[in-house]
């Protein structure tokens, strides 16, 4: 039976005047204002502070005198106030309608959480040395990698110039502790290892980086951390937050630091002149006075380059080749949560024009970030991300720009090109930008997780990461001038893919005092590679450029495969009491595929200890709010390069054979080189010793370190006796100890009411040296031998210059020893024979490391205002930093130096110029010599200016924040350093030749340099 219900007509009115009420009762809070005053501990006013509804985009910043005025939209707001440098506060507003908090000062000290290996952990409770960079202060600056962001501002991490489109810049952590390992430091993004360019993740997507330095922080990641770790966290959403949109975009233009000009007519045909001095100027004038008699035909200028002289050429290939300079950002991402799900999505566009012509590059990024409370035990999330870079065409390298001169042309009378302008081999820089060029890289990266907590058993918890990283490298290239202008073309395929698997067992548990925190790791590493070339050359016909091989008359194929894998398991744990007496104790294990049969494992094991001496008891020290000692020991490994223990065959042409009489060549296979069944790891032990402390109400705090570590069994190519019928074998020898001293300062000088000054100041002190190499003492003088030819010495740093020391160039009167010539460098003469000799005139003249280097970052805010600057220096103290300045290039004959050009500042000595620093290269003598000059340098390396919209004038936009800046990169740089900019180009060395050893960072060459960028940008970065 059916029952219909009805209200009765009282009822009915008293639940319609209920609704009403409710409704009319939102209508109040969406319209309702809430005021006040923010003040300080000391009770004064706070302007600049952050006030935001909790849940909402909707939010206001205090004014000078600390006031706010908000206007709520939930039912049941809760306001957020924060500000740099002070802790957070949520409060309920409650039917309130005026707030007025006091916000405490924020020990960052304490609090500030920094990324660990596979975890976060407060930075109060670290034994080990991790630094936390802030990217803040380069947010503003046109960076197009996240690496430009960190350059100078951590202590310890050093971060090499860049000065071409999209450049992947050099990175290395606290200097050089291995021969022929890996030196670059590890690199972990979203907690999973990251092989690749980090120029392809987008800086605007990350969220902080952290660095391991010491043994104890490092030995969690320990065969690959022996270089240091680089942890990348990017940017997630939070939860209960409704979906915020940011935009943030810039726009610079840039020119080179040094204005340098190759020389035009009138200084080249001088520069002639001063080659050919001694006819083309009168003896008696001390050749100084112009000998009427010469010509340019008495030279050795080609006959192409003379025509030139009497047409009145005057061409500037510099001029032509070069482009106007610029860099673009644009960057939008959305972000927010529920109460179970967080997300944050972005894509990203940037695109450099280089300062050469043709060297640009493009790249595009989109990331996806979530992550999701499946239920109370589970947890699952994902983070995406996707970089497409373009390098666009080929574009022409300096030396091909230096090699033309002023007095030829680039195209004939019918405006084609001329592909040796100049007459001799060096070829039309313009056709390298003719070059129909496609290069392409592409990564996409899915790395996806789930956490399992088990309710009946609170603080433990499962992680099973599974990082997936695939590489696609696409390099097609054709050229109509190519193989001798018969055509060329080539097309480069290769993927790599990359795949991690962790499995991470983490338990915490805190009872009275103690804290335990106990962390087990499983996991591998595995990657894999492979490429195919196929190219061709003599073409009829190249309208179809690299898409029709086949027509080529001469067709070639090549394709290569790798493969590696790392397998590790892990044990750490990390105990404190009271947060006063800190332990942490790590062992992990590791297996690489390329070391021998016989030691495929390593283990690293490591130990840290600190003592917040703060938290004692009789410890009542004025002013000092926080104090902190730490120690640790550690063992880290280095790898070896894949395939590295074993004998390895090669099909080149030298193994092909003829089997029987008249048959025809086989393809055969030749050992190329030595297997050593007993190479193992590469090991580093050290320790590192550290005070952190906050004084006056935590208006100072910084840290101090020092560390000392030994690496031994150091992977080396040993060179071998002809008669073995290999050249090298890798090995394990030697010693190298590294040492150094670091400390960081951050301080607020200044803050009141509407100004307010923070500043940081970081330095960092490495030296190394060279503790044993062979174990040789073949002159029997009890002193182990140096390995002179691979510029290894015992005692002394890796980077040690043993050479010649050059007294300044012969002057035209002075007295000379044989067979040097006025113009070539004065060499000393250490045992007074009269001759210079490698053996008896080389001397320890210096090395190529820096002293010490120093960052320091200010930040000044006034109002609405804030201004950042940085500056960034490097020094070489007494003797280091040193490299040679020689022009590089111009060595060999005078008919070289005669048809070829060179920049302005170059400075060659000459009768007319007996000042010059810069010797005759095309004079040949007994011993060529170099003279070494220090690279020390300050630069102002950032600088922004933001104005950031008050509350008001942002929401007649529609915004919740808006802020416009200006800045600028590489403004000022004071240096003594002549020619290009000191990081120009930084050469790094290997020892023992260009095809093996290490990279030493040994200094500048003008060889293919490129000038370093001053940049001016606008920009702008919103949200709504």
């Amino acid at each position: 039976m059916n029952k219909h219900y009805t209200l009765k007509p009282q009822l009915l009115a008293f639940v319609v005047l209920m609704m009403a009420g409710v409704l009319v009762s939102g209508m109040s809070w969406a319209q309702a204002t809430v005021t006040g005053k923010v003040l300080d501990e000391a009770g004064q006013p706070l302007p600049g502070v952050n006030v935001v509804e909790k849940g909402t985009s909707s939010g206001t910043t205090t004014t000078a005198s600390g006031e706010y005025s908000l206007r709520v939209t939930t039912p049941q707001p809760v306001l957020v106030f924060s500000f740099v440098g002070y802790q957070p506060q949520e409060i309920a507003v409650n039917n309130r309608g005026v707030i007025s908090p006091t916000l405490a000062l924020d020990n960052r000290m304490l609090n500030e959480v920094v990324v660990v290996g596979y975890g976060t952990q407060q930075k109060k409770d670290l034994t080990g040395s991790i630094a936390s960079a802030d990217l803040v202060a380069f947010k503003e600056s046109p960076n197009v990698s996240i690496l430009q962001s960190l350059k100078g501002s951590l202590p310890g991490l050093t971060i090499g110039q860049t000065n071409r489109a999209g450049e992947e810049a050099s990175i290395s952590i606290r200097g050089t502790s291995t021969l022929n390992g890996n030196t670059s430091p590890l690199i972990i993004v979203d907690g999973i290892i990251f092989n690749g360019r980090l120029s392809d993740i987008n800086p605007a997507d990350v969220a902080s980086v952290d660095v391991l330095k010491d043994p104890s922080s490092k030995a969690v990641y320990g065969s690959q951390a022996a270089n240091g770790v680089v942890l990348i966290t990017t940017k997630t959403g939070r939860a209960s937050i409704k979906p915020t949109i940011t935009y943030s975009g810039n726009f610079a233009v840039s020119s080179p630091t040094i204005n340098a000009k190759l020389l035009r007519r009138d200084a080249f045909l001088e520069k002639i002149r001063d080659i050919n001095y001694l006819t083309a100027f009168t003896k008696e004038s001390g050749y100084t006075e112009l000998n009427p008699a010469w010509t340019f035909a008495n030279s050795e200028l080609f006959p192409i380059s003379v025509a030139g002289v009497a047409a009145g050429n005057d061409y500037d290939w510099y001029g032509d080749l070069t482009q106007d300079a610029s860099i673009q950002n644009h960057n939008v991402s959305i972000s927010g949560g529920s109460d179970k799900t967080n997300y944050f999505v972005s894509g990203g566009y940037t695109n450099e024009k280089g300062f050469i012509r043709n060297d640009d590059y493009a790249r595009y990024t989109i990331r996806t970030n979530i992550d999701t409370e499946v239920t109370k035990w589970l947890t699952v999330g994902a983070n995406t991300s996707g970089s497409f870079t373009n390098f666009y065409k080929d574009s022409p390298d300096m030396n091909s720009i230096v090699g033309t001169n002023p007095l030829v042309l680039p195209r004939d009378a019918s405006g084609n090109y001329i592909v040796n302008p100049i007459g001799d081999f060096n070829v039309n820089p313009f056709l390298a930008a003719e070059n129909d060029r496609y290069e392409v890289q592409s990564r996409l990266v899915g790395n996806f997780y789930g956490i399992v907590r088990i309710p009946s058993l609170p603080g433990f918890s499962y992680r099973l990461n599974f990082g997936n990283n695939l590489k696609f490298f696409k390099n097609y290239t054709s050229s109509i001038y190519g193989a001798g202008q018969t055509g060329s073309a080539a097309k480069n395929d290769a993927t790599q893919y990359d795949q991690t698997l962790d499995n991470i067992l983490n338990y915490t548990r805190s009872f009275g005092k103690h804290n335990i925190n106990v962390t087990a790791v499983y996991g591998y590493n595995t990657s894999q590679f492979n490429r195919t070339v196929a190219s061709g050359t003599g073409f009829s016909d190249l309208n179809l450029s690299y898409n029709s091989l086949q027509q080529a008359e001469v067709q070639k194929i090549s394709s290569e495969a790798w493969e590696e894998a790392l397998l590790y398991q892990l044990g750490s744990v990390s105990y404190n009491y009271g947060s006063k007496y800190l332990v942490k104790a790590t062992v992990r294990r590791d297996g690489f595929s390329g070391f021998s049969k016989n030691n495929k494992t390593g283990i690293f094991p490591s130990i840290g200890l600190g003592w917040v001496i703060s938290e004692e008891n009789f410890f009542e020290v004025p002013n000092i709010d926080f104090l902190k000692i730490r120690g640790s020991y550690g063992e880290n490994g280095n790898k070896v390069g894949r395939y590295s223990s074993l004998a390895r065959v090669s099909a080149t042409d030298a193994s092909k054979y003829v089997f029987g009489d008249g048959g025809l060549t086989a393809i055969g296979r030749s050992v190329s080189s030595l297997a050593n069944s007993d190479l193992k790891w590469e090991r580093t032990r050290g320790i590192n010793i550290g005070l952190d402390f906050a004084i006056l109400n935590n208006r100072i705090d910084g840290n101090v370190e020092y560390y000392n570590s030994n690496t031994k069994d150091l992977l080396w190519e040993q060179t071998l006796p002809q008669t073995s019928g290999f050249s090298k074998v890798f090995t394990n020898l030697g010693q190298i100890n590294n040492t150094g001293f670091e400390f960081m300062l951050h301080g607020q000088p200044v803050r009141t009411n509407k100004l307010s000054w923070d500043v940081t100041v970081n330095f960092a002190r490495n030296r190394n040296k060279v503790v044993s190499i062979l174990g040789e003492d073949l002159n029997n003088d009890g002193v182990e031998d140096d390995l002179i030819a691979s510029g290894l010495f015992i005692g002394k740093p890796i980077g040690t210059i043993y050479n010649y020391k050059v007294q300044g160039i012969y002057q035209l009167t002075d007295e000379k020893l044989e067979g040097f010539l006025p113009g070539t460098y004065r060499i000393e003469d250490v045992n007074q024979d009269g001759k210079i000799t490698a053996a008896d005139d080389r001397q320890f003249l210096g090395n190529t490391e820096p002293a010490y280097s120093f960052g320091i970052q200010n930040t000044v805010s006034y109002g609405q205002f804030t201004l950042r600057a940085f500056i960034n220096s490097i020094q070489g103290g007494k003797n280091s930093y040193l490299s040679a300045n020689v022009p590089y290039g111009y060595n060999g004959t005078p008919g070289q130096a005669t048809n070829s050009n060179w920049f302005d500042f170059t400075d060659f000595w000459s009768p007319r110029n007996p000042g010059g620093i810069h010797p005759n290269p095309w004079l040949s003598t007994p011993a060529g010599g170099r003279e070494f000059f220090q690279r020390n340098f300050v630069r102002l390396q950032d600088v922004s200016l933001s104005y950031s919209l008050t509350d008001k004038v942002a929401k007649t936009i529609g915004a919740a924040n808006c802020k416009v800046f200006v800045s600028g990169k590489n403004l000022l740089t004071f240096t003594k350093w002549k020619g290009w900019d000191p990081e120009t180009n930084t050469t790094l060395y290997p020892v023992g030749g260009p095809a093996n050893g290490i990279n030493t960072a040994l200094g500048v060459t003008s060889i293919n340099a490129f000038p370093v960028m001053r940049s001016y940008s606008l920009g702008l970065d919103i949200t709504f």
